[in-house]
């Protein structure tokens, strides 16, 4: 079987081996599947169609192309690529309850016509080609009246894209500004396209057409971001990815991205031949309108230049008449950006007057590229070292050289201030990333290499504090995960760590804790060397006994021999066996397990370590007898205590440790840790877990009991789908929501209380619940998804907390009714039956 994503709403669907069509049975689509293939590929698949149902249609279509690339002869793959090209999302249709398609993408060129569309059908079995040849029509259809609707829309100037809300909903600041260069433009007498204004009234579904006759109409697009990941956005990416591809058959027109707040390096790949404009600069949108003018009337046959005697030079001219008129056409040159020509008349002038700075000036312009004099002060780098500057300095008057070797101080104070502020803001990025003591010391130290730079100096400190409170939390974690260690040695060692931190936290506690425990293994290493001394003693004393023991009592030695032995083999052996059954039965398992595992060939006590060891799992002592499961007489349970303490779960419960019981302190638990797992048939949560991990238990077929903790606040997607022998569990009031598919097909549970504490309830939680008979449901759900009871046969009770009116409120319109049975709801004011 494989396991597929469902291309309308993103389900899943399990294909066995050679089906290429498949119905959804969350949406009801009929649609295709891909051949047969690898793991590989499947993902690759399955990322592809996650990216395109969230409109990521260019992320997702490289994902395509690269199944491709793989294996030429996957028709999906081609049909995946067709359905980026044309933007294709799959939207409910709120009369017939179906997946129907919408274009986001509208293209003149035809779907019919297209080479994907021609590939995935010369590859696709016969069933395939019959869905293709239909959805293609379909689309086909859509796209013409998209074109259609098109024709008849305003043409436009100048398209603005820009991020409209941030993830909370709220205006952003692009919005702001967007608004602002929309109304500057706007006076200027461009028609302008700007959604907020062009696109207000309008329904979702007409936006295609306004938006398509935009972006061929405009010349100019104005891309605006404060902030690297809004320019990726997915609509935003959608509008200027889609007129570069316009822009690639149609060189007339201009896409200028608009940044501010951020680093141009940080603008997309896409931008990188672009001239961006930085949104922070003066005179930005002034200068953006000049520049928009001359897009707009660059077609335009260009006026005869009249050369005015009274037009403004940019400093004093020379008082040589002849070259009054050179000078004056080589900076009007300039002011067109025609460099070539500027130069060829200051070499006129320089023929006549080979000292005239203002000559030197126009050609150092003209090689830097400056319409103005004032803008030599925007220039990259100075130009101190340019020849004809030294040339000005060396043949212009005081005002002249001032205002250069202003404009070159303005320079070095700038690039030093953006070398600072590139240091500050990769400091600060690395200081808010920092999740360990390296990280925060290599932003200590580019903050302290610009300590005179804004707060740096402070920032320092922060970074170095906070380096120090990683460091004990270091000492600390470690100190608390090797509590139950029993060695002097490192206990010691730890100690002395701690020592190290007194006062950090409960270091000094833990210290104490330590101390005590390293005390009491000198009292016991104590203890065991007397005895062993004594020993000694007592063997040094047997053998001078024995040397006295003449040849006539050889069978007295004999004797003596013999009950040694049974000494040392029957009767210590059977005193620690007795001492160990009695730990047994006290219930004091761990130091049960240390006098088995010294006796652990003697009579049972392999087999009863083996019991002591899985009681001290159930106590949530399993660390403090790691050194002893070598002995436990099940290769597989040994396996799976292994696995258990190493925090691989699933692993533990494949190896026959059925009942899992998860240890206080674990705050996260991996996506799927359980998945399918069909061995597995108790759950014990923790308080200290939050949240639970996607499809978490998801296919435990044999998953009897769950017991989960009060500390959770959301069960997650999956969490228990398909948990069929789960018959009953208490869902925590600490939960305030349940997600997707949570408890759907748990085929025996019969009946469920939801706590005052959840306010959501999300799609198809109980779902093919087919034994539920009644559910309760608290006044506090403000919100229930669809289907959340779909197929739920014998229902036939709801007890619902609140009134009609808020029950008829929060189940309108979701599918109570479909397959569900007959059931009566109990509200607060009365009845409904359904």
């Amino acid at each position: 079987m494989s396991l597929f994503k469902c291309k309308m709403c993103g389900g899943d669907l399990e294909i066995a081996e050679g089906i290429t069509i498949a119905e959804c049975e969350y949406c009801g689509t009929k649609q295709t599947v891909p051949k047969a293939m690898g793991e590989n590929l499947q993902n690759l698949f399955n990322r592809a169609n996650t990216l395109r149902i969230k409109s990521e249609f260019d992320k997702a279509e490289k994902l395509y192309e690269k199944i491709i690339q793989s294996d030429s002869t996957q028709s999906d793959a081609y049909w995946g690529l067709i359905l980026c090209k044309y933007g294709i999302e799959y939207v409910d249709d709120p009369e017939t309850f179906k997946k129907i398609p919408t274009c986001h993408r509208a293209s003149y060129d035809s779907i019919i016509a297209d080479d994907d569309y021609k590939s995935a059908i010369d590859n696709a079995d016969m069933g395939q080609r019959a869905i293709y040849e239909e959805q293609a029509k379909e689309i086909d259809r859509i796209q013409k009246e998209i074109l259609a609707l098109a024709q008849k829309e305003e043409t436009y100037d100048v398209f603005i894209c820009y991020k409209e809300t941030d993830a909370d909903g709220k205006r952003t600041q692009d919005s702001v500004i967007a608004n602002d260069i929309y109304y500057q433009l706007t006076n200027e007498g461009f028609k302008v396209f700007y959604a907020a204004i062009t696109l207000e009234g309008k329904l979702g579904s007409a936006y295609e057409p306004i938006i398509f006759a935009a972006l061929n109409s405009a010349k100019v697009m104005l891309v605006i971001g404060t902030r690297p990941e809004y320019f990726n956005s997915v609509w935003v990416k959608n509008e200027w990815s889609r007129f570069l591809k316009i822009i690639k058959k149609d060189r007339s027109k201009l896409l200028i991205p608009c940044y501010r707040d951020m680093d141009a390096y940080e603008l997309p790949e896409e931008f990188a031949h672009l001239q961006a404009q930085d949104m922070a600069k003066i005179g930005f949108i002034n200068d953006l309108v000049r520049g928009i003018k001359k897009v707009g009337k660059k077609d335009e046959p260009k006026p005869t230049t009249v050369i005015k005697e009274t037009a403004p030079m940019q400093t004093p001219m020379p008082v040589n008449a002849n070259i009054v008129p050179l000078l004056k056409r080589a900076f009007l040159f300039l002011e067109d950006g025609d460099w070539d020509r500027a130069d060829d008349f200051c070499e006129q002038i320089l023929n006549q007057d080979p000292e005239n700075a203002q000559a030197y000036l126009c050609k150092l312009m003209s090689e830097l590229r400056v319409r103005k004099q004032e803008n030599l002060k925007d220039c990259a780098d100075t130009f101190d070292d340019n020849n004809n500057y030294q040339k000005i300095i060396r043949f212009g008057d005081d005002d002249l050289k001032n205002a250069l070797n202003g404009y070159i101080d303005h320079i070095k104070t700038r690039n030093e201030k953006e070398r600072l502020e590139g240091i500050y803001v990769k400091a600060t990025n690395l200081m808010s990333q920092s999740y360990d003591a390296k990280m925060c010391q290599d932003a200590a130290t580019l903050f302290e290499s610009i300590k005179e730079y804004k707060d740096s100096a402070e920032l320092a400190e922060k970074c170095l504090e906070q380096k120090k409170s990683l460091i004990n939390d270091s000492i600390l974690l470690k100190a608390q995960l090797n509590l139950n260690v029993n060695n002097i040695d490192y206990c010691e060692a730890i100690i002395r760590e701690l020592e190290s931190i007194r006062g950090w936290k409960d270091a000094d506690e833990l210290m104490m804790q330590l101390q005590k425990k390293v005390e009491m293994l000198k009292e016991k290493a104590e203890a065991d060397r007397i005895e062993r001394e004594r020993r000694a003693i007592e063997e040094e004393r047997r053998k001078k006994r024995n040397e006295k023991i003449s040849i006539i009592f050889l069978s007295t030695l004999a004797a003596i021999i013999i009950f040694l032995i049974v000494l040392g083999e029957v009767i210590i052996p059977q005193n620690k066996y007795n001492k160990a059954i009695d730990m047994l039965n006290a219930g004091k398992y761990v130091e049960a397990t240390e006098l088995f595992s010294e006796i652990v060939d003697h009579k049972e006590s392999r087999g009863l370590l083996t019991y002591c060891v899985c009681e001290c799992y159930k106590q949530g002592k399993l660390l403090e007898v790691r050194e002893f499961i070598n002995y436990v007489d099940d290769s597989q349970l040994k396996q799976a205590f292994e696995s258990f303490l190493d925090g691989d779960y699933r692993a533990a419960a494949d190896n026959g440790l059925t009942d899992i019981i998860i240890p206080e302190g674990v705050t996260q638990i991996d996506d799927r840790p359980f998945y399918n797992c069909t061995s597995l048939t108790s759950l014990t949560i923790p308080n200290s877990v939050k949240r639970m991990s996607s499809s978490l238990c998801s296919g435990c077929t044999n998953l009897v009991s769950v017991t989960i903790g009060n500390g959770f606040v959301r069960i997650s997607d999956y969490a228990f789908f398909n948990c069929s022998n789960l018959n009953s569990i208490t869902i925590p009031d600490s939960v305030t929501m349940i997600d997707n598919y949570a408890f759907a097909f748990c085929s025996n549970l019969t009946n469920i209380e939801i706590p005052n504490s959840v306010t959501i309830i999300y799609n198809e939680v109980f779902a093919n619940c087919t034994s539920l008979t009644s559910i309760t449901i608290p006044s506090s759900v403000t919100s229930i998804g669809s289907f959340a009871l779909h197929r739920c046969s014998n229902l036939t009770r709801i007890n619902y907390k609140g009134t009609k009116a808020q029950w008829n409120a929060i189940s309108k319109g979701y599918g109570f009714d479909k397959n569900t049975g007959n059931y009566t709801v109990y509200c607060s004011d009365g009845n409904i039956t359904k």
